[in-house]
């Protein structure tokens, strides 16, 4: 049962599974369908993944695949960098216009490298803390 501006919002489940309670059967399979079929939408729409424009099979194929691995580098920066930040729950659309197209300078120097934001780079922050988890990878 949920409870909003509009009043109460019952919810009936009828299933023949008796070893989950409701609450289990809720948060476990109700809400997880939900959040597998978000994930299929963000795979779907914001990668373009449904895209297969090519005649061969061979190239679909492959097209496929780079967006596979797109998304599971868009989900682990999702969960691995932005676990702690208020991008955790944002979608790969908010994630690919704030966090990733954004402008920086890179120079190459002969022991590192220097990347300099834009003074006003409202993700600073967000920015530092992954470029030190690239720090402890390194070491």
């Amino acid at each position: 049962m949920e409870v909003g501006d509009k009043g109460t919002n019952i919810r009936y489940v009828v299933i023949d599974m008796r070893q989950w309670r409701t609450q289990q059967l809720y948060e476990k399979g109700y809400c997880a369908r939900g959040a597998m079929e978000l994930r299929i939408k963000q795979y779907k729409t914001y990668l373009r993944s449904d895209r297969m424009s090519c005649m061969q099979f061979g190239a679909n194929q492959f097209r496929l695949f780079l967006h596979s691995a797109a998304y599971v580098l868009l989900h682990t920066l999702q969960t691995e960098m932005l676990g702690a930040t208020e991008y955790t729950h944002s979608t790969f659309k908010t994630i690919r216009e704030k966090i990733i197209k954004v402008a920086a300078y890179v120079k190459e120097i002969k022991t590192r490298i220097k990347i300099e934001f834009p003074a006003s780079c409202p993700q600073i922050k967000v920015f530092g803390s992954g470029l030190l988890l690239f720090e402890a990878l390194r070491t």
